[in-house]
């Protein structure tokens, strides 16, 4: 009876991730046409000229998973990703409970508990890394982007020519920021406006100084030229100050790795010389918790460690 059950969860399990997956894929196929269909309905139904439609340049979402697609350059697919995390979540919620009822019959409601937690943060994860990289990126880019602002801004050009420059010019991914920015001020918001979206999908520290700088600039008319060469030397200053302590910590960091891994690394050559050593310790199901605990305290533990030894700069 029990492996009928088991049979029947998993084809329920399968049909729901298929299902959701087709859900996905047909609305992410068509919701750009959709989109269009609707907008073109309400102009002709109430005769009103296409600047007053809503636009993704002109109106921004604020949600959290908006925030995160923004900084990692995402945002126009928000539909399909976040169908993608429903997925994930859905199915990591699945699969752990699977895996805890092949362990043990009596973990089922612990799967069930903590699947469902452990893939929404797992995706929400990943985009925070694709966030990180891509912003890490971008402020490698910066200090090449400010001297050709700065070299525009000497010949006389003002902010915005400045602006449709880089647009064209800078390299990606700081250049779709950029004409992003110049769009959004075509459209009609004002430069305050779009500078200071530009800085939330832009999340640096350096940035956010360039930002603070043009206003200042324009309040109370000083050079923006120089200011943002200072801001670019000191840009410069402090990717050397990154790279020197990053060579200072290197062994920490391999240090850190080392014993982070050292118990993974003992207790897989134990099972793979001695099985008989390791196969009864894991048939029994208070062992495999007990095992699972292990592994989770043991990657909280290498998380320290690398939080230790990485310095921000």
């Amino acid at each position: 009876m029990s492996a009928v059950n088991l049979v029947g969860c998993i084809v329920f399990a399968v049909v729901i991730i298929a299902g959701l997956f087709l859900i996905a894929a047909s609305r992410a196929q068509h919701a750009d046409e959709l989109t269009r269909l609707e907008k073109h309905q309400k102009r002709m139904s109430s005769k009103q000229p296409l600047d007053a439609q809503e636009n993704i340049f002109t109106t921004q979402r604020t949600d959290y998973l908006s925030k995160i697609l923004a900084e990692a350059g995402l945002e126009a697919k928000y539909d399909s990703i976040k169908a993608q995390w429903i997925c994930a979540t859905v199915g990591s919620s699945i699969c752990l409970m699977i895996a805890a009822y092949l362990a043990s019959p009596d973990l089922l409601l612990v799967g069930l508990i903590f699947g469902a937690p452990i893939g929404a943060a797992g995706f929400i994860s990943y985009l925070k890394w694709l966030a990180k990289q891509r912003q890490a990126k971008m402020t490698e880019q910066l200090p090449q982007v400010l001297e050709s602002m700065v070299s525009s801004l000497r010949a006389g050009s003002p902010v915005v020519e400045t602006f449709k420059v880089l647009a064209e010019t800078a390299p990606d991914p700081i250049r779709s920021e950029f004409k992003r920015a110049l769009i959004s001020l075509q459209l009609g918001k004002s430069f305050r406006e779009a500078l200071h979206e530009m800085s939330t999908r832009i999340h640096t520290p350096d940035f956010k100084l360039l930002t603070q700088a043009v206003y200042i600039s324009q309040d109370v008319g000083a050079n923006l030229a120089d200011v943002v060469a200072t801001i670019a030397n000191a840009i410069r200053e402090r990717f050397k100050l990154r790279d020197f302590m990053n060579s200072l910590t290197a062994q920490g960091k391999a240090t850190a790795g080392f014993i982070g891994l050292l118990p993974y690394g003992i207790t897989a050559l134990t099972y793979v010389m001695t099985p008989s050593y390791m196969i009864p310790f894991f048939n029994h199901p208070i062992a495999r918790i007990v095992f699972i605990l292990l592994i989770i305290w043991e990657a909280i533990g290498f998380w320290l460690l690398m939080k230790i030894t990485t310095f921000e700069v």
